[in-house]
């Protein structure tokens, strides 16, 4: 009898630790000390590549970005994933000093059809509102990079 007591014991420490840790936060902390936030299209989070890189994420479908707008801070080395959900359609994402697209500040890899990329690129240093756009379709996938 004690040995099942002790058994039954031993089996709920291990699912109690398996479940805490299988629950288990995120110990990472974004700038203001407080918790990073999930990773979201629009919003930037902290990276794993240092203090000052942040994850981004952007999607096209339909000639389409599914976000006209992201941020990152000044001087952030940014990795963008950009995910084509159009079959068979070209995309890109390139970043540029405004919207008249004179001068490039990242240009991102043409990718086909149903296919994702990791763009690397550091954010300008200087705070402000930059256009980015699909260097195919630069009249209606386009939008805001604000670097804050």
């Amino acid at each position: 009898m004690k040995l099942l007591r002790m058994l039954g014991l031993t089996v709920a420490v291990i699912l109690a630790v398996a479940q805490a840790a299988a629950c288990g936060g995120d110990d990472e902390k974004d700038s203001t000390g407080g918790q990073a936030t999930t990773r979201a299209a629009a919003s930037p989070t902290r990276g794993g590549g240092g203090e000052n890189a942040v994850d981004l994420e952007i999607a096209a479908e339909n000639t389409e970005y599914d976000v006209t707008e992201l941020t990152a801070p000044a001087g952030a080395d940014v990795t963008l994933v950009f995910d084509n959900d159009d079959a068979g359609t070209q995309h890109n994402w390139s970043l540029y000093e405004d919207e008249a697209a004179t001068k490039e500040i990242f240009e991102g890899d043409v990718i086909t059809g149903v296919d994702s990329i990791d763009y690397t690129f550091t954010a300008p240093e200087e705070p402000g509102t930059y256009h980015f756009h699909c260097d195919i379709h630069p009249n209606v996938m386009k939008g805001e990079f604000i670097v804050e």
